[in-house]
């Protein structure tokens, strides 16, 4: 009896070493990153869309219109597969009427959530100048992978009229990625 419980003691150790030597299986290739929208839960500033003027004007022009009006406009983050990587993409433009705004143009900053109620720019675009009343910008930040991160645009509209102006819009929804 006591050589058949060495022997199956000698056998649950072998097949055990051999369990533990044996090569891990893989269920396959390492999957797609995955991306939602979700709405914005946080009111920064004009989301999705917003315009902004000129001085206003003298008090003895009160009824007239502004010299010139810009209007914003910022996508929401999309995720997109370009040469074999994974990148947020959004587009940002504006579009101005009047006179005494050029040049102009918009400039977009993708920022990424920390936690706590704050925000960190990790790609910013420079400023798409124009002389005409419309100028646009599309660009694409690659993922990093660092797991679960919500991404949103701002566009950055400036007139370089006199004074020089500015404004900015934020997308209306945020960009949730799993890397």
């Amino acid at each position: 009896m006591r050589i058949h419980g060495k022997i199956a003691l000698s056998a649950v150790s072998t097949a055990m070493a051999a369990v533990l030597a044996a090569p891990v299986a893989h269920a396959g290739p390492t999957p797609d990153p995955r991306a939602e929208l979700v709405p914005a839960w946080d009111a920064p500033g004009p989301q999705g869309e917003t315009a902004y003027e000129g001085d206003s004007p003298p008090a003895e022009e009160q009824r007239a219109a502004p010299p010139w009006r810009c209007f914003l406009y910022v996508s929401d983050p999309t995720f997109k597969k370009r040469n074999g990587h994974w990148q947020v993409e959004g587009t940002g433009r504006q579009s101005c009427v009047g006179a005494g705004y050029t040049p102009q143009g918009p400039r977009l900053t993708l920022q990424r959530y920390l936690g706590l109620g704050l925000w960190r720019n990790v790609f910013r675009t420079t400023i798409a100048w124009s002389q005409g009343g419309y100028a646009e910008i599309r660009t694409g930040w690659k993922c990093a992978g660092s797991g679960s991160e919500e991404y949103r645009w701002v566009v950055d509209g400036f007139a370089k009229g006199v004074p020089r102006a500015r404004a900015n819009a934020y997308s209306a929804q945020y960009l949730r990625v799993i890397c």
